[in-house]
């Protein structure tokens, strides 16, 4: 039987992990569909646990009171599972999700105009897909990589959610955080302490 999420009235579970299957490709991705035609502001502030799991491909601090979600919170790309992923919310609707994924193509050879492009549609994609409001988009850092943010709402403002992308070569790291008013206390603060600890093994 489908759970109804805490999201909205209109989604439940099961259409939302659907949408963002479907609708929601990234940085890297949309790059390459394009080029191939061609402060520490965390509640808590030091009060946090490192996540260093064995074979995990980056470590990060975060709060202490985040627990492991094994509910399926979604997938970041169409038709490319990551190599890496961990879940860490107080349920799942109220998640920081932190993935890795291995690209086909150096990033560094993508022209930098043709990525921006292309992560503003997909960004604008997603969020018509919610009814969400206009993406915004700003520079940012996930540790000591160069990232690009972007931040919405849903249009009854019941679910907000972020979006990282940073890149190394052919590593993609993807920070995503989302939050109802339940999480709006915790989950934005631990956001930013993740990004701001990032580190890849």
């Amino acid at each position: 039987m489908t759970q109804k999420c805490k999201r909205d009235e209109v989604l439940d579970c099961a259409q939302y992990h659907a949408v963002m299957h479907r609708r929601l490709l990234p940085f890297a991705l949309l790059a390459l569909i394009v080029t191939g035609a061609l402060g520490l502001s965390a509640c808590g502030g030091t009060d946090g646990t490192t996540f260093d799991d064995a074979g995990a491909p980056f470590t990060f601090q975060y709060p202490k009171d985040l627990q492991k979600v094994f509910a399926n919170t979604g997938r970041e790309i169409q038709g490319l599972p990551p190599k890496y992923k961990v879940a860490l919310g107080t349920d799942e609707t109220n998640v920081v999700v932190v993935a890795y994924y291995q690209l086909p193509k150096d990033v560094s050879k993508i022209k930098k105009n043709a990525l921006a492009v292309a992560v503003e549609r997909s960004a604008r994609a997603l969020a018509r897909a919610l009814k969400g409001t206009v993406p915004k988009s700003t520079s940012t850092q996930m540790g000591d990589l160069p990232a690009t943010q972007f931040e919405f709402s849903t249009q009854s403002k019941s679910l907000t959610t972020r979006l990282v992308y940073a890149f190394e070569g052919k590593k993609q790291y993807f920070l995503r955080c989302q939050w109802n008013a339940d999480g709006q206390d915790t989950i934005p603060g631990a956001c930013d302490m993740v990004a701001e600890s990032f580190k890849p093994n």
